[in-house]
């Protein structure tokens, strides 16, 4: 079972991408290198890059840095678990725990990015990210320890 966040689980989540398709399609083809920083609530930074590409997510690694993502998607470990438990729980995020809504006034989560056009482009494939997201309800996940 993976643990939230890793590697590990991002790619668990990218594999049901791969076994759901035919909704990827409907949603349309996504062109983004999305960075996902959490702040470890006093247990580090953990960074990842994963490139959407098509239909699905091309590649996911841990990162050093995240210069080379189009945005940014910043957040403690808290809020990143409570939307993911919130996925778990409901098969897909309520409208308390959806990207939209937790990045809308930059708390808990944030977008960030070097210029407009990049961060627009969270906004352009929003519902095609949501729907990533919203595969974790059917990957076993175990939570690592907030430090805070």
């Amino acid at each position: 079972m993976p643990t939230f966040p890793s590697v590990e689980w991002f790619e668990a989540v990218s594999e049901r991408t791969d076994e759901d398709r035919e909704k990827f399609r409907v949603l349309g083809y996504v062109d983004a290198d999305v960075g996902i920083k959490i702040d470890g609530n006093g247990t580090g930074v953990k960074s990842y890059l994963l490139r959407f590409r098509d239909y699905g997510v091309e590649s996911v690694a841990e990162a050093r840095s995240l210069d080379e993502a189009d945005f940014t998607l910043e957040g403690s470990l808290d809020a990143w678990t409570e939307m993911v438990s919130n996925i778990t729980q409901n098969g897909e995020a309520d409208i308390d725990h959806s990207l939209n809504r937790l990045t809308m006034a930059g708390t808990p989560l944030r977008v960030v990015a070097n210029d407009q056009l990049k961060a627009d482009i969270f906004s352009r494939f929003n519902q095609s990210f949501q729907a990533f997201f919203n595969e974790a309800s059917t990957v076993p996940t175990e939570f690592a320890a907030s430090g805070g």
